[in-house]
């Protein structure tokens, strides 16, 4: 027995709702059994995008039909639903914007880090999903430019040039010996103010080598230590410390709590906090503790100190 077919779509091919005869006119429209077939859906999910209006319907003798360019445009703007023989959903999601785990990604820090930048930075986002944040990659281009402290796989290849003609603060410690408070009173030192040539990357300051080594050929005081020299200071350093100090390390090697800050440094809990909302510190929250970054505090706090 012949199958009967609607007049409205007696050229479709029923297995392939994209496929059709040579002759036959552009589609505008499918079904919607041809809809649940081409993402995979039971009935109930199917009309439940329809009645959510999701994208166009329109009535063709009676029958509702999907208008096929709002139903591409859902497709590129979503990414819950896949179709079971075709292109990766979101595509122009992903082009116009970005999640949080796409900044995480591209800035090499957790997911977490990325939401704080977003209200940290007041960045205009929307929810998508199940409430996940995403900006425009507008946005997001707009604050990057601002900014130096984070930095995308690029630019950090791009930063490792300066980074190789200059050196940080704690490098400057570790050559010479000395505590990194030591290295930031003697850069910021009346006498040698303008000595010392500055390089600013990822938010951190540097200093040329060139200078560097300028300003230690100018004086006797400090030197380079030797290999010797650098094995002697370690071991002074291991007799010398006492046992309350090792108790003072955080349980995180790249962490502070709230707790650690305060109990190791003496600083009031308000004040740390009032530093994490206004961005003087870096911060994120994981649960309902706050973990600070502890490399980028120690410099913080060294820097303010002298």
């Amino acid at each position: 027995m012949q199958k009967e077919h609607d007049d409205s779509i007696d050229f479709i091919n029923e297995e392939s709702p994209y496929n059709v005869k040579e002759d036959a006119p552009e589609r505008t429209t499918m079904s919607v059994p041809e809809m649940r077939r081409l993402l995979g859906l039971g009935k109930t999910e199917s009309y439940w995008l329809v009645h959510r209006n999701r994208f166009k319907t329109i009535l063709v003798n009676g029958k509702m039909r999907i208008d096929l360019e709002s139903f591409e445009e859902w497709y590129s703007m979503q990414t819950k639903h896949k179709k079971v023989d075709g292109p990766p959903p979101g595509e122009k999601l992903k082009a116009q914007s970005l999640s949080t785990d796409d900044i995480a990604e591209l800035l090499d820090i957790h997911p977490a880090t990325a939401i704080e930048i977003i209200r940290r930075y007041h960045l205009e986002y929307f929810l998508y999903g199940n409430n996940q944040f995403r900006v425009t990659r507008e946005v997001f281009d707009n604050w990057y430019a601002s900014q130096t402290r984070y930095r995308t796989k690029e630019d950090r290849e791009r930063d490792a040039d300066i980074e190789g003609d200059t050196i940080s603060m704690p490098e400057m410690a570790r050559l010479l010996g000395i505590s990194r408070s030591s290295v930031y009173s003697i850069l910021y030192h009346p006498k040698n103010e303008g000595v010392f040539r500055f390089v600013t990357v990822a938010d951190r300051r540097r200093v040329t080598k060139e200078s560097f080594m300028e300003w230690l050929g100018s004086q006797t005081k400090h030197h380079i230590l030797s290999d010797a020299e650098r094995r002697e200071l370690d071991k002074a350093k291991e007799k010398d410390a006492e046992p309350e100090e090792k108790l003072r390390e955080p349980k995180n090697p790249n962490f502070y709590t709230i707790e650690e800050v305060t109990e190791f440094f003496g600083i009031h809990r308000t004040t740390v906090y009032k530093w994490i909302q206004d961005g003087t510190i870096t911060a994120m929250k994981v649960g309902r503790s706050w973990r600070i970054q502890r490399e980028e505090f120690d410099d913080w706090l060294d820097f303010r100190s002298c």
